[in-house]
């Protein structure tokens, strides 16, 4: 009996060194093993920038402009010293994010759309739009149009560009809430 206790003994030892040299070679090489079960993460969407390097965000409609600011803090009205309300900067933070990592659901050519023209999209005019800008660049401006009949998606189109993208909803309705927050 005292040799099968030494022996798992033995063995549990053994079983712990190989383990603790298996994280010392992990943490030596810098690297985890890729197994093949985790997907990268890629970002897909419109805007090819981080969404941390987006500086200033223009919303804009039929009727008004709104010009939101961030310089290393929080977004602000470009004419208030006061920060925005947290729902606003979330509503901005997260709409800008959309566009960074949701892809287009379809892409349609000027082909495509020409013959029923933008305004079957809700495109001429647009229902609004948005620049976004870094260091006074200007990194994306796209107009967005109406909702498809089934209302999970939105036409949008990037300025300077022939394509109408299909776009999920939510990333419209983002930015609807943040125009409607920032009417308030």
């Amino acid at each position: 009996m005292a040799s099968t206790i030494g022996r798992r003994g033995l063995l549990t030892g053994v079983g712990a060194l190989l383990a603790f040299a298996f994280l010392g070679a992990m943490a030596l090489s810098g690297q985890i093993r890729d197994s093949g079960q985790f997907i990268r993460f890629v970002p897909a969407g419109v805007l090819r920038q981080a969404p941390a390097q987006v500086d200033r965000v223009e919303l804009i409609t039929g009727a008004a402009r709104w010009t939101f600011t961030r310089a290393g803090g929080p977004w602000r009205l470009e004419s208030r010293v006061a920060p925005v309300p947290r729902s606003l900067a979330t509503h901005l933070d997260d709409s800008i994010k959309f566009l960074h990592v949701s892809a287009p659901i379809r892409v349609m050519e000027r082909t495509e759309w020409a013959e029923q023209g933008l305004r079957e999209f809700g495109l001429d005019p647009p229902a609004y739009s948005v620049a976004l800008f870094q260091s006074g660049r200007r990194l994306l401006a796209a107009d967005f149009g109406s909702p498809n009949p089934q209302k999970v998606l939105q036409y949008m189109r990037l300025e300077g560009g022939d394509e109408v993208y299909v776009m999920s909803r939510f990333i419209g309705q983002e930015w609807e809430q943040a125009l409607a927050e920032a009417r308030r």
